[in-house]
């Protein structure tokens, strides 16, 4: 009887420091991933490639690139326009149980590059380079500033140390999956 007692007491032992060793879900989170999202909407295709650093605190920064590629009018004429941006924000994040809650406190936009191309051949046709692209950025940035500083949120589908999976809705009810694989 005694042996069977301290077999238990060992089994429970090693249990309750199984169950310490657990890292809480935030814990698991903290830390810098890298991503890569593709999201198709009204018509445009955007390739959004960035890294987000969770830290304890709660404070987060993201740095991300994006390409978006759109088919459209100018003046009656039918071209293909590709944009490049970059974007940085830093925020405060939570977690409630397997959501991912950000709110950013601040953010930028710039717009690094905007060609139009012939959407038939796919040749080119213009560039917007030097003051021409600065003011669209600055306009850009402008009309988007509200949106920039929105809160998100993205429910945990996959939680592994070295990567996790998140799915997010857009404005029109579609569903955005983008995985996220440690950097450190």
């Amino acid at each position: 009887m005694k042996l069977k007692l301290h077999i238990l007491f060992a089994i429970a032992v090693i249990l309750m420091g199984l169950t310490a060793c657990q890292k809480s879900t935030k814990d698991q989170l903290v830390g810098t991933w890298h991503y890569v999202k593709t999201i198709t909407k009204d018509g445009a295709t955007m390739r959004l490639e960035g890294t987000d650093t969770n830290n304890e605190d709660g404070t987060y920064s993201d740095v991300a690139n994006m390409v978006c590629t759109a088919d459209t009018e100018i003046e009656g004429v039918s071209v293909q326009i590709k944009m490049g941006f970059s974007f940085k924000y830093t925020g405060e994040w939570t977690v409630n149980d397997k959501e991912i809650v950000s709110t950013p406190t601040s953010g930028g936009v710039k717009v690094t590059s905007c060609r139009i191309y012939d959407p038939s051949d796919g040749s080119f046709i213009v560039e917007l380079t030097g003051n021409e692209l600065k003011e669209f950025s600055n306009e850009f940035a402008d009309d988007l500033k509200e949106e920039l500083l929105e809160a998100s949120t993205e429910q945990i589908l996959v939680l592994q140390e070295n990567k996790y999976v998140a799915e997010s809705t857009d404005e029109d009810g579609g569903k955005i999956t983008c995985t996220y694989n440690r950097l450190k």
